[in-house]
């Protein structure tokens, strides 16, 4: 290890897709982690994870051409998935509906569930009175818990995230046993699209720093 963490975020010399180590950079992950990459083909020789990585792979020729739900759809229909789970925040309930009808158009079956299956409140997990929005009355709790056992039990062989709470999400991931995308994350200021303030940063938007910090400057 160099002693610093590893940070791909930094590199400018991109030696991974190369292939060639010679000139990596002391952050690198590939050669600060040369072990784990020999682990990780060994883990590639299970059966099923090498056929979920090729799968993948058959993708990418339509890469630049297919939206990201249609790449969703084509990787279910690589890995023979008919039967899809969409976990969904209730705010995007319009939008879950439409995916839902497009998702059964397109001859799968198809189960959802709303992050408000179960009817929770925030009096479940005892949450102190002032860090409610809502002061002395029932505050509504996303159920991401919920939502993953759900749609297990639906049967459900790939479960699809859509725009759940940051947090709410991790916790879906972490319980759901089916394997787990995501359509789209939630960014109620942004429209849904959290990049948008990296790609404003150096103009508009002066309320995040994106500059290298110079510490990390090599």
């Amino acid at each position: 290890m160099s002693g610093e963490n590893v940070q791909c975020g930094h590199c400018k010399v991109k030696s991974c897709v190369l292939g060639d180590f010679s000139k990596s950079p002391e952050f690198c992950a590939s050669t600060n982690y040369a072990d784990e990459m020999e682990e990780v083909k060994i883990k590639l020789e299970d059966e099923e994870n090498r056929a979920m990585a090729q799968d993948v792979a058959r993708s990418w020729k339509n890469i630049g051409k297919n939206t990201r739900i249609e790449e969703t759809m084509q990787y279910a229909r690589n890995r023979g998935y008919n039967k899809l789970g969409l976990a969904f925040c209730f705010g995007l309930s319009y939008e879950a509906e439409l995916l839902t009808n497009l998702f059964i158009n397109e001859g799968f079956d198809v189960s959802s569930a709303t992050c408000m299956s179960g009817g929770l409140t925030s009096d479940d997990i005892g949450l102190p009175e002032e860090d409610k929005i809502m002061k002395g009355q029932r505050q509504p709790m996303c159920n991401p818990i919920g939502q993953a056992m759900i749609l297990d039990s639906e049967g459900c062989e790939l479960n699809i995230v859509l725009g759940l709470c940051v947090g709410d999400d991790t916790l879906f991931i972490k319980h759901s046993k089916a394997p787990v995308t995501v359509i789209a994350v939630k960014d109620s200021v942004l429209a849904h699209n959290p990049l948008a303030v990296l790609y404003t940063s150096k103009n508009f938007n002066a309320r995040v720093n994106t500059e290298r910090p110079k510490k990390n400057k090599k």
